[in-house]
């Protein structure tokens, strides 16, 4: 049964308001759309030449070992925190394969001078921030600093790859590069204060909603749960999908 008409715009309007009001003003931006290709380069950092041969040398390591890792690039983000924005972005594009969580993010910001290796639950084991820091730190930054950006990018890409593969000895820390990391269950990433707010002043909404229009509120919440993340990114022209997309935070962040 379709909502009524009448008072449902001022409801939806304070629900929206409510939900944009405990935003900090530099993050109130929309996450971009979920990259249709492996390699997504919106600030012309790379050549074409070497996007087109970085995103087939992506997908075929992904058709080899079902790993999910991308690359992109963009201009700036604001003033927004690099790493809370690349964790909302990671989480909304579902990087990496539903239940595996098996992906990982290189973003580089030109414009913000920023790069950052995001990491899902189902490569924290290849790819820990030790190994991470080391990409960004002695890979990524000296290369970019030097003006080769294609190779940097390359080269980070490939330090990924490497690590990331089934083959690869799992990492641990500093200094032990070989010794095997003991692994459980993913372990459940905290909400920020942020999202505690909003889930806060969210529940306030709709109990208001709930008590001046119930039938609004009930549409709502079915839609809600009946939308989700819709099977995760969504790809086309030959790009890829997944449906993963759950990061604990690790990776490493850098700038040069």
């Amino acid at each position: 049964m379709a909502p009524r008409r009448g008072g449902w715009l001022p409801a939806a309007a304070l629900a929206l308001g409510l939900a944009a009001a405990c935003l900090p003003a530099s993050q109130r931006g929309a996450i971009p759309p979920a990259p249709r290709q492996w390699v997504t380069d919106h600030a012309g950092f790379l050549s074409p030449a070497t996007r087109a041969r970085l995103d087939e040398r992506l997908a075929a390591a992904e058709r080899t070992t079902g790993n999910q890792i991308i690359v992109y690039i963009d201009r700036s983000i604001g003033s927004a925190s690099l790493e809370e924005w690349a964790a909302r972005a990671f989480e909304a594009w579902g990087v990496g394969r539903k239940g595996l969580d098996n992906g990982a993010v290189l973003f580089v910001l030109a414009d913000d001078r920023k790069a950052r290796i995001e990491v899902g639950y189902g490569l924290e084991d290849r790819i820990p921030d030790a190994v991470a820091v080391r990409i960004v730190r002695d890979v990524l930054i000296p290369r970019i600093q030097a003006g080769d950006r294609d190779g940097a990018v390359e080269a980070a890409v490939e330090r990924m790859l490497a690590a990331a593969a089934p083959e690869a000895p799992s990492s641990s820390a500093p200094g032990q590069p070989g010794a095997a990391r003991t692994t459980g269950p993913p372990r459940p990433r905290a909400p920020s204060p942020m999202e505690t707010a909003l889930l806060v002043l969210v529940g306030i909404a709709l109990l208001v909603l709930f008590a001046t229009n119930p039938t609004l509120a009930v549409w709502l919440l079915i839609n809600l749960a009946s939308g989700g993340r819709a099977g995760g990114r969504r790809g086309g022209g030959g790009g890829f999908s997944g449906g993963g997309g759950r990061s604990g935070g690790g990776g490493a962040s850098g700038s040069w």
